[in-house]
């Protein structure tokens, strides 16, 4: 096996667990992308984030892994086989967790047993492949950190913060219910880790947002309709765009909004990524200090559970970022 820094090969980059962790993944991508500038770049992630990593200026092929969630032989062999038909130089493991340690015995096989690992170009936590990130305070390091580390024993410098200016070239036309001039902030509720902000929660927010003149604009994937529907009867005058807007799409929205709020998912990665003041609400299923967004425009709300985080407290949160 040879590594691609000298061949040149085709170069295999995994972030499959999702928005929230493929947002803060686009520095290190970008990274790749700018390292390894005249190969082939395949990026495999998850179904939901595949249309907007199509978008990205970093892959040239996105592949798309159906096999996170199951343990159907079906779908893991046609994996392993393209896997393996690709015969990739480097391995990029952004994920690190239990499933992508499944694909490297996938691709493997037989020279994934520890004596073979030492000619396996694999960047991730593999231990005795050629790439191995073996430090033991990884775990205890963010997600940017993490990555920045790793990619230095590949030989990769220079891990810059999510750059999004890119999605201003993709979206054409946008059209919105209400003029992106006027005052809005942008409700993130899709649930993270953990029990959610309970509706209502939202429902008193958005009304509160309202009286300070404040268009409320419910924005995401996967947001219950019902938390919608509780959202609307405290405040008819809030804006329901789930499922209407693209994250693209989204990308804009942040860019004009006055401010963003939502736990700890994709969107409020997005938001972060995109400059727009942030608060982000935590719970103990989710710790800030490992994934958390990061700026000078992002105010982070923890407690314990979320629903000891009062409606006026996010308020004054969002008050004091838009100074």
């Amino acid at each position: 096996m040879t590594d691609a820094a000298s061949t040149g090969g085709a170069i295999l980059v995994i972030c499959a667990a999702g928005l929230a962790r493929f947002v803060p993944a686009l520095g290190a991508i970008s990274a790749i992308r700018a390292f390894h500038r005249d190969a082939r770049i395949v990026l495999l992630t998850d179904a939901a984030t595949s249309a907007f990593a199509a978008t990205a200026p970093y892959a040239d092929d996105i592949w798309i892994d159906d096999t996170i969630e199951t343990e159907s032989i079906g779908p893991l062999l046609a994996l392993r086989r393209r896997l393996q038909a690709e015969n990739f130089a480097r391995v990029y493991d952004l994920d690190a967790t239990p499933h992508t340690q499944r694909l490297f015995w996938l691709m493997y096989g037989w020279y994934a047993l520890p004596f073979k690992r030492a000619q396996i170009f694999w960047s991730g936590t593999i231990p005795g492949t050629a790439l191995s990130h073996a430090d033991p305070q990884r775990g205890a390091m963010h997600l940017f950190d993490r990555w920045t580390a790793q990619l230095k024993i590949a030989g990769i410098g220079a891990v810059l913060r999510p750059d999004l200016s890119w999605v201003a070239r993709q979206v054409q036309s946008f059209t919105v219910p209400f003029r992106m001039t006027e005052a809005f902030v942008l409700m993130a509720p899709a649930p993270g880790p953990g029990q959610p902000w309970p509706a209502d929660r939202y429902g008193e927010l958005a009304s509160l947002l309202m009286g300070e003149g404040q268009i409320p604009v419910i924005v995401g994937p996967d947001v219950p309709r019902d938390l919608v529907t509780t959202v609307l009867e405290f405040c008819p005058e809030a804006i329901d765009l789930t499922g209407r807007a693209t994250v693209s799409e989204s990308v804009f929205l942040a860019w004009a909004a006055t401010a963003a709020l939502g736990p700890d998912n994709g969107i409020m990665h997005l938001a972060a990524a995109a400059g727009c003041p942030t608060v982000v609400l935590y719970n103990g299923a989710s710790d800030p200090t490992l994934v958390g967004q990061r700026g000078s425009r992002v105010r982070i709300l923890r407690r314990p559970t979320l629903v000891e985080i009062p409606p006026a407290e996010v308020l004054a949160a969002l008050g004091l970022l838009r100074k």
